[in-house]
């Protein structure tokens, strides 16, 4: 016999009805256009950016630990001979972290707000959300005159292969400058100069994570 079952409702949006009907229990929401989509697609992409800061502040913090011992003798891996400013790159903004001019610091801090305005926008649209019509494009068209399903999402495996190569050379780049940054930090002592190396390369890397 059947060991699975379904509901599914009029849950999503654009809705039928005034406001989507609100079924926490459902399967699966549809919208007034016949597309379908899973409640369990739903993700709490907020709490995921954190882990990811979260994930990233440590690793860091490792590296950093790691180029104090190597700096005190007790540890031996490999140094970087580079300028801080040669390490992020002439042509970055970011190294204006490196400047002592406050402007230059302003233009930097809000060269960030705007990245992260930004992805904040693409998550809060590409969020899956039936109760109000976005972005997200729903997986399946569900007609009310038929018992079956059509999933109509053409993402797979392959996709995600190259989504995750694009990705990494255009990003790559920029997380091992900030890396960089962090590890030749502790080459200034304590300066203000090593106050702005980790605080540059914690940006750019958590600015590239996102």
């Amino acid at each position: 016999g059947q060991t699975k079952s379904s509901f599914i409702a009029d849950c999503g949006s654009p809705s039928e009805f005034d406001s989507p009907l609100d079924c926490p229990d459902c399967t699966m929401c549809c919208n007034s256009q016949q597309e379908c989509d899973v409640t369990t697609a739903t993700t709490g992409f907020g709490v995921w950016a954190g882990v990811v800061m979260g994930l990233v502040f440590g690793f860091l913090c490792l590296v950093l630990l790691a180029s104090l011992l190597q700096r005190k003798g007790l540890y031996q891996c490999f140094s970087l001979k580079n300028d801080a400013y040669d390490t992020v790159g002439k042509d970055s903004v970011y190294c204006f972290f490196l400047s002592n001019s406050i402007t230059a610091w302003v233009l930097t801090i809000v060269v960030i707000v705007a990245q992260v305005l930004c992805f904040s926008v693409y998550i809060n649209g590409a969020t899956l959300d039936f109760d109000s019509d976005k972005d997200w494009v729903y997986q399946y068209v569900c007609p009310r005159d038929n018992l079956a399903c059509r999933m109509t999402s053409d993402n797979g495996g392959l996709g995600w292969i190259f989504f995750a190569i694009f990705l990494a050379v255009h990003l790559l780049s920029d997380v091992v400058n900030g890396l960089k940054l962090v590890w030749n930090g502790p080459r200034y002592g304590l300066s203000w100069k090593t106050c702005q190396c980790l605080f540059g390369g914690l940006c750019l890397c958590s600015i590239s994570a996102l």
